[in-house]
């Protein structure tokens, strides 16, 4: 019995630490649109009307294969992931260029 107690206090004690854990690791989220507007120098853009930072190291493909955000124009149709942080920021992480028909 007093191993099962020891353990327990053990698990509450680590309880906090593994709840900052998640909370460090922001959601994933899909999103997909038209880039609207893009800028290099403060690698944020515009998609169907909301604003994302871009990564530094974000994964982007263009035409199917790999690309760089600097390569993106206005007017793709993309898919992409990002991260939504508890301030409201989002970061997109991976994008990728799709066909307006088979896109969405």
């Amino acid at each position: 019995m007093l191993k099962r107690i020891r353990i327990a206090a053990v698990v509450v004690a680590m309880l906090p630490g593994a709840l900052l854990a998640v909370e460090g690791n922001p959601p994933q989220v899909p999103g997909e649109g038209v880039i609207q507007a893009l800028d290099f120098a403060g690698n944020t853009a515009v998609i169907g009307g909301v604003g994302y930072d871009v990564s530094l190291s974000a994964k982007v493909e263009i035409g199917g294969t790999f690309g760089a955000f600097t390569m993106l124009t206005n007017g793709l149709a993309v898919q992409f992931t990002y991260l939504q942080y508890d301030d409201g920021r989002r970061e997109i992480i991976e994008l990728r260029e799709v066909s307006r028909v088979t896109g969405f």
